[in-house]
């Protein structure tokens, strides 16, 4: 499994994440803001992945405000099979037609 527009491969805790959903080593994957960039439409042709996304997270290194010190942040993000994608993006564009 890996990122459709970085090809970088999950890795860790967010590969089991992902292999539990159900993906495969075949399956690529975005966030919403990347599917966007990537296929070239706006948010409005997104509407309906809406409980189509899996949740995973990464850390990142920040300082906290109050003490100085570096502290690790989890953060989540949100990724979109790119077949959905594609599925709904056909989807809306046929309404639109």
């Amino acid at each position: 499994m890996k990122n459709l527009i970085t090809n970088n491969y999950y890795s860790g805790g967010n590969l089991d994440i992902l292999a539990e959903a159900g993906y495969t080593e075949d399956d690529s994957l975005c966030t919403f803001k990347q599917a966007m960039k990537h296929f070239e439409v706006t948010g409005d042709m997104l509407k309906g992945l809406k409980g189509l996304g899996t949740t995973l997270c990464f850390y990142k290194e920040q300082e906290n405000k109050e003490t100085g010190e570096k502290e690790m942040v989890r953060k989540l993000f949100t990724v979109f099979d790119s077949k959905d994608i594609i599925r709904v993006i056909e989807h809306n564009s046929q309404k639109v037609a």
